[in-house]
């Protein structure tokens, strides 16, 4: 049964624990999916967006304002990513800051566009970046392969670069459940951030990482 939003063990969601967060995205996963759904029109573009919005929620944790609760937390990191998503596929941006499946918190996002310099300083921060993610991810991959954990190297293939949904990854590769998958999956981007953080100690590339 779905807990109440208010009865999320914040404390814990910042110290990263596991069964927390799994308990959370079983019980949010499904209404943030079909909130995102709602103003993107694409089932695959929801799914992506949704998954974007738990990655969101657990690298903004650290900043949750406790004046309000985690319904309130998830669905405007939601609303964000999903006006993201549509300036970046070209789509007008219609989201109001009024919305009946959301708390009405949340203000309207600017719309400015950057200036050239801003523009080329980001092009030039993004390939940084791109650069850096992927050689944590070949040292991760090579850790993997050392170890012979060819099952979590699969997992980590289905999930991140097939982009496979849970239950049929947990039929193949014999899980017990989804909430195994979920565990992998969150143990990975843990190892992801800490690879990053060490591959950026001056904190130029992924400034949130350290929030």
């Amino acid at each position: 049964m779905p807990r109440d939003k208010n009865d999320y063990d914040i404390a814990k969601l910042m110290a990263h624990d596991e069964l927390e967060w799994q308990d959370l995205q079983a019980d949010y996963f499904r209404r943030i999916y079909y909130y995102v759904k709602r103003h993107v029109g694409s089932a695959d573009a929801a799914e992506d967006v949704t998954s974007e919005t738990f990655l969101g929620a657990l690298r903004g944790i650290a900043r949750f304002d406790e004046r309000y609760n985690v319904e309130q937390f998830l669905f405007g990191i939601a609303r964000k990513k999903a006006i993201d998503w549509l300036r970046k596929s070209g789509h007008e941006v219609k989201i109001g800051s009024q919305d009946e499946d959301m708390p009405d918190y949340f203000g309207t996002v600017p719309d400015r566009a950057p200036t050239p310099s801003q523009q080329s300083i980001a092009r030039e921060k993004v390939t940084r970046q791109r650069g850096a993610l992927v050689e944590i991810l070949k040292g991760y991959v090579g850790d993997l392969w050392e170890a012979q954990d060819f099952k979590r190297l699969k997992t980590i293939e289905l999930v991140f670069l097939k982009n496979w949904k849970h239950r049929p990854i947990a039929d193949l590769l014999d899980y017990q459940d989804e909430k195994a998958i979920a565990g992998v999956k969150f143990r990975a981007i843990r190892d992801f951030q800490d690879r990053l953080r060490r591959r950026d100690p001056n904190r130029s590339l992924f400034s949130k990482l350290w929030d």
